[in-house]
């Protein structure tokens, strides 16, 4: 998202005549930000200036673009003698176009977005080059560059229908000619939906991207259309949505970015459709193992997110019971009634739970199911004994049971876990034969594999 500021006016909803100038600003890293030369507070009194002031949608003109400012919230106001009253607001969301947004639960039919690695993980390319030499003399006689577009696909999703489509341009001037190649996503919905739904089907997207390579992903243009029922529309409006975004100080500002899986590795476009509808209900997984990738942390909090998001897909996706519920149920009633009375109660409650799988357990499972041993080169109990290990010597502080692991085995344990919830994912979303093969042909994940081997040798913390 290109960072801009201008200035222009700017009113609430229900106060239009009102306007107040100033100047709107964004940039990916710091978000929206709004500098009033006036105010929307109440001045009558001082104890008002000093009260927390939010407005769920501010509207505005500013750079030929009526803007519609989402979720704000004033961060500072000074009051000048002489002078006036200045306020400064931050956004959530900047929807930006040629009409407004009368509420903040609009709907809308259709996004298109662009990723920052989206080009390279299609791994495709719309260029084409050829060169002719002289026989004789081997000098370049004729160079020709083709471009060919490749055809819009599409395939269908829930409530939906997902499309890659291919996009071009040529900068420069006649002295410098080039061409720019990219390829965005683009979701359009049966039935109009709110921005929250679309976030979360963009993030989706926007994890496959970063889950399948060493670099965080970042949406660089979301694009909404809403509907337009009025005699002069035609149909349908677009506006630009601009957001801060956490993961801009963390993602490479290189180029070069490997990729683990690209699309054709995992399927095409049928992949990504049976991605997005299963990660729809499952938008937490993610977010706990991809939470270092967006952001800079601690390994420990590393690790400890990767080991919550392995656990919460297990207990999504996978039985939480030992033993049947009702047998369980038999057996917990006959325990509790050779005890006391008095102490029936706490023996019932201390039971409440102890059906359930342990952690060791539930990452052992998620181990074999997605053949992790396999890509690791290491057997699924022992690693996932190393895990539980390492995670409870870090919770408890129990010197006793063993010292604590080191940074850099904490780091490997939780790309170990990442690793973990992708190869499920992976199943669960039925990317094509021979992904499992190229993962683990990956030089990263080959290193990966000797760090993990060497910290499950005996004597290591977790083993």
């Amino acid at each position: 998202m290109e960072p801009f500021e201008s200035d222009g006016l700017f009113w609430l909803p229900e106060s239009e005549e009102e306007k107040v100038a100033g100047r709107i600003s964004f940039t990916a890293s710091d978000g929206v930000k709004l500098a009033l030369i006036g105010g929307f507070s109440d001045t009558s009194s001082f104890a008002n200036l000093d009260s927390a002031i939010q407005f769920p949608i501010i509207h505005g003109v500013a750079g030929k673009r009526y803007l519609t400012l989402q979720g704000c919230a004033r961060s500072s106001y000074r009051l000048e003698f002489p002078g006036t009253l200045r306020e400064e607001y931050r956004a959530e969301f900047l929807f930006a176009g040629h009409s407004l947004l009368s509420s903040e639960n609009e709907k809308f039919t259709e996004v298109t977005v662009r990723f920052n690695n989206l080009w390279n993980w299609t791994n495709r390319s719309i260029v084409s080059h050829n060169y002719s030499f002289d026989t004789d003399s081997h000098k370049l006689t004729t160079a020709t560059i083709t471009l060919t577009p490749h055809e819009t696909e599409e395939h269908e999703i829930e409530g939906g229908e997902i499309a890659l489509l291919s996009t071009w341009k040529m900068p420069g001037n006649r002295q410098n000619i080039g061409f720019e190649q990219d390829f965005s996503l683009r979701l359009t919905y049966d039935d109009p939906v709110d921005f929250s739904y679309i976030r979360t089907d963009v993030a989706a997207l926007q994890d496959l991207i970063s889950a399948t390579s060493d670099s965080a992903c970042l949406p660089t243009d979301i694009s909404l259309w809403v509907t337009d029922d009025s005699d002069e529309g035609n149909g349908k409006e677009r506006l630009n949505v601009y957001g801060q975004q956490s993961a801009q100080s963390t993602a490479k500002k290189s180029k070069s970015v490997d990729f683990l899986l690209h699309l054709s590795d995992i399927g095409g476009l049928p992949a990504v459709a049976r991605w997005l509808n299963f990660l729809r209900s499952r938008r937490i997984i993610l977010g706990l193992a991809l939470s270092s990738r967006y952001r800079g942390m601690y390994v420990e909090n590393k690790f400890f997110n990767a080991v919550s998001a392995a656990e919460t897909l297990h207990r999504m996706e996978f039985s939480n019971s030992v033993l049947p519920k009702a047998e369980y149920k038999k057996f917990r009633d006959l325990l509790v009634s050779h005890v006391p009375e008095e102490h029936q109660k706490w023996l019932k409650d201390q039971l409440a739970f102890s059906n359930e799988p342990r952690l060791r357990g539930r990452i052992k499972e998620l181990a074999e199911f997605c053949e992790l041993p396999l890509v690791l080169n290491c057997d699924a109990d022992q690693w996932a004994k190393a895990v539980t290990n390492t995670r409870n010597r870090m919770v408890h502080h129990d010197e006793k049971k063993g010292p604590r692991a080191s940074n850099s085995q904490f780091y490997w344990m939780a790309e170990s876990l990442q690793l973990l919830v992708l190869l499920c994912l992976s199943k669960f979303c039925a990317f094509q034969d021979g992904y499992l093969e190229k993962v683990k042909e990956d030089e990263a994940v080959k290193l990966l594999a000797e760090r993990v081997q060497k910290i499950l040798e005996p004597g290591q913390p977790g083993a």
